[in-house]
């Protein structure tokens, strides 16, 4: 026995256990994160649950055997339950709590760090035990090793979450779609039909299912919906069969208002839910205001859902997951809406499905998951708090089509509702950007007589006829000599670049059927900017401005506050008149959470969520402010670079700078970055845009091609790439209507990928976009989709060669063969013949 113990407390012995406990420790720390999040299986989670248990038990159990050089070996059973016990009161009881207050993601890397903790806290509590008594000092080193195990894990854990690199680089989602017939992408009287049913049965038939659900004073009102008094629904039906309704329930002074639409063209229905305090005194607390929750009428099998706009070459990247009963949650990350995931889901069935839009500009959760029905819930994700007399919140938009058919109809028909409820004119259009010749933040040419200069040169080259606007960026007002983004505000024309005034440049640019495109950033106040000066020197407009919490440099003017809203809408409104702007470019480069959480805390009296509620709905306020002083008024919603996509922002503008990742002028994959993100963000929107500042071949302006193009001026400098410009907005002008048809990835797109396809079109005709990217070459065989099966058609590149002939299920079941060389982008157009 003695020998037995001897051996157990040698440094080699204790070395290796440790090595081997923490090891099990961290893959069951990263597993835990991957299966809890991306593949629950109750199963799996017990196992890797039952490895922490025993692992940190067994650590436990060594440092008392450490410690008690004559403890029997029988003793250790006591320490390792004591171990196991103390573990799984941390682990488990710290999950159940976690699960009660925030999403998966967060609460499963919660639990990853009290394992590697108490692992950590034993093996340094060994290593202290035999450096006492022994003098082996050479086991100081395990410590920091298991430190740095312990961190790395960690770092893995959040990795392989989605979106994370883990995730990423070793993701199967390589996504095929069946192809199939054309008729099998329209709406059906079928599709229609499911959408009044739900309508009358969930938000204007007599005795509705109520499909939202809060919490007032601890009740739920869909518990308790029978004590509500019910308003009759005012509704309205057009002659194109779309459905407006509007209905009421109040009780002891709260009143709920529900605001739904059904629209015919799409089959898809549309709420909001609002609350208001009509009574004399507060009301009590409401809580988990849900404009979604309930079982929808389908058996969805799997949820496809789209990353955001992280300033990735592989922002919008679209993934699926199975749904189980334990189901998936997705947000938010600090106020910004779509830089983690897109608000837009598809759930689909075997050949059912749904799929839901969220209109908030703010801090959503959705939660999706299926056990014998399909179950949603979407709402803001935290609002808590009473109204005082008078108040009101709201809740998301939310947007639903319940359709059949596999998923890929479902992503059409979600396209065709974006499309439906743009504003008009808020679409297909060139750009050329002339503030930035040559990058996002140099200026050299962004002057009165450059402007002319540019027009001269277009002129010249042939091509002014083919543009719809000129794009002036940052940097127009006065900088005051210091950088773009500390002295905004005050929205002044730099008159030593535009003497006669930005007004000026734009009569000019309408002389020859330009319109101006200006950027501005109203919500983000420098502390530098006189424009805090002004505004925080008065007491009375204290509420007006949001202070930073954080150390920020910036300020956030409050959209919430109706005061301060209408100043900024005036002024706004001045500036756009002034300079004559045609199309209103908006950013909003700040993260707005700690800002909103400062605001409820000094201007809400703690009541969570009620800043940002007020400041979303204000914000929509005033982008309808604006356009109704100056009509035909059109918005690009930019928010560095596409993280404020939304449903409610996509009613109103376009992203015309869909991600940050191409102000990277330094990476060589911008051209591949800017095909995932047409590939990827199609499914959802039929219109977005970026630009390349590094295009100057055939295959990087081919790579930019979609519902809307952008060049920087510098592409008229060199006459090479001035007449590769000029080609490519011809083959422009053929193709462009074809991006706001139907949309058919032919190819899995991913950063491995040597080849990337994709279609837009009708069954009559349409686009093929072929990317043959560096290394691949040689003949690529594709497959088109939505055709008329019985139909003929031929398909050429846009050069006028034929490429194949045949009936339209040939060339969707057996494809066509293209001949590719690499680096470069093949234009194919197909026609009905």
């Amino acid at each position: 026995m003695k020998k037995i113990r001897d051996f157990c407390l040698s440094p080699l012995f204790l070395i290796v256990v440790q090595v081997i406990l923490t090891g099990a420790i961290v893959v069951g720390a990263v597993y835990f994160a991957e299966i809890n999040v991306i593949r629950y299986r109750l199963w799996k989670l017990v196992w890797v649950d039952l490895t922490f248990v025993l692992c940190c038990g067994g650590m436990f159990a060594l440092t008392y055997f450490e410690k008690e050089t004559d403890a029997k070996a029988w003793h250790l059973v006591f320490p390792f339950l004591i171990g196991a016990g103390i573990f799984s009161a941390l682990f488990f009881g710290l999950q159940a709590i976690l699960d009660l207050f925030v999403n998966r993601t967060i609460s499963c890397l919660a639990g990853a760090t009290v394992a590697l903790a108490f692992d950590l806290a034993c093996v340094i509590a060994q290593d202290l035990f035999i450096v006492k008594r022994s003098g082996k000092r050479f086991l100081w080193a395990t410590a920091p090793v298991v430190f740095v195990v312990y961190v790395g894990a960690l770092l893995l854990s959040m990795a392989i979450l989605p979106k994370g690199w883990v995730f990423k680089t070793f993701s199967d989602d390589t996504h095929e779609f069946v192809r199939r017939d054309a008729a099998s992408y329209a709406v059906t009287d079928a599709d229609r039909q499911s959408g009044r049913d739900f309508l009358t049965a969930h938000l204007s038939g007599k005795n509705i299912l109520p499909v939202f659900d809060f919490s007032i004073g601890g009740d739920s009102f869909r518990e308790h919906f029978s004590e509500w008094t019910s308003g009759a629904s005012e509704m309205t039906v057009a002659a194109n069969g779309d459905i407006a309704c509007t209905r009421a329930f109040t009780k002891d002074g709260v009143e709920v208002t529900l605001e739904a639409a059904y629209y015919d063209l799409t089959a898809t229905v549309e709420w909001t839910v609002s609350v208001a305090n009509r009574a004399a005194v507060n009301s009590p607390v409401l809580s988990d205001l849900y404009a979604l929750d309930a079982e929808l009428p389908l058996d969805a099998s799997e949820v496809y859902f789209s990353g955001g706009s992280a300033e990735a070459n592989d922002d919008y990247a679209l993934y699926s997951r199975e749904l189980t009963s334990k189901g998936y949650t997705f947000d938010t990350v600090r106020g910004r809406t779509s830089m983690l995931y897109l608000p837009f889901f598809n759930l689909a069935g075997e050949d059912r499905g749904a799929t839901i839009g969220i209109g908030w500009s703010g801090e959503w959760t959705a939660t999706f998951a299926a056990e014998e029905g399909t179950t949603a819930r979407v709402g803001q994700s935290t609002l808590c708090g009473y109204l005082e007399p008078g108040e009101s919140v709201r809740t998301p938009l939310v947007s639903l089509c319940l359709y059949e058919g596999d998923a890929l109809k479902g992503f059409n028909n979600f396209r065709a509702d974006i499309l439906r409820g743009l504003p008009e004119g808020c679409g297909e259009g060139s750009f050329l950007m002339f503030a930035g010749a040559a990058g996002q933040d140099d200026t050299s040419k962004a002057t009165a007589a450059g402007a002319t200069a540019y027009l001269q040169a277009l002129s010249a080259a042939g091509i002014l006829g083919a543009l719809d606007y000129a794009w002036y960026d940052a940097s127009w007002y006065d900088t005051k000599g210091a950088d773009w983004r500390d002295t905004i505000g005050d929205w002044a024309v730099d008159l030593g670049k535009y003497p006669q005034g930005l007004g000026a440049v734009s009569d000019e640019l309408r002389a020859k059927d330009v319109g101006m495109l200006l950027w501005y950033e109203p919500e983000r106040v420098p502390l530098s900017s006189s424009l805090y000066a002004e505004v925080s020197a008065d007491e009375k407009k204290s509420s007006w401005i949001i202070l930073p919490a954080n150390g920020s440099t910036n300020a956030l003017w409050n959209m919430g506050d109706p005061d301060a809203r209408q100043y900024m809408t005036d002024k706004i409104v001045a500036s756009l008149k002034e300079n004559r702007v045609s199309y209103y470019r908006q950013d909003f480069n700040i993260d707005p959470k700690t800002y909103w959480e400062r605001a409820d805390r000094e201007l809400y009296d703690g009541r969570q969520g009620f800043a940002e509620n007020k400041y979303v709905v204000g914000e929509y306020a005033f982008l309808d402010a604006l356009v109704e002083a100056i009509p035909g008024l059109l918005i690009d919603n930019c928010a560095s670079g596409g993280r404020r996509i939304d449903l409610e922002m996509c009613r109103r503008a376009i992203p015309l700078w869909r991600s940050d990742y191409q102000c990277k002028k330094e990476k060589t994959d911008l051209s591949e970055a800017a095909q995932y993100q047409t590939y990827g963000l199609s499914l959802w929107l039929p219109y977005s845009c970026i630009t390349d500042p590094t295009a100057t071949s055939e295959y990087d302006m081919r790579s930019l091609l979609g519902g809307c193009v952008m060049f920087y001026a510098d592409i008229l400098d060199d006459p090479e790439t001035t007449a590769r410009y000029v080609r490519f907005l011809d083959d422009y002008e053929t193709i462009k209507t074809y991006f706001a048809q139907n949309y058919y990835p032919l190819t899995p797109c991913t950063l491995r990928s040597d080849t990337v396809a994709m279609q837009f079109g009708t069954e009559q005709e349409g686009v093929i976009l072929l990317y043959a990217r560096e290394g691949a070459g040689g003949d690529v065989t594709l497959a088109a989709n939505g055709l008329a099966s019985d139909k003929n058609y031929s398909i050429r590149t846009i050069e006028g060669v034929s490429v194949a002939t045949g009936t339209g299920q040939t060339l969707m079941q057996n494809g066509f063969a293209v001949e590719t060389t690499e680096s470069t982008a093949y234009i194919l157009l197909y026609k009905l013949q």
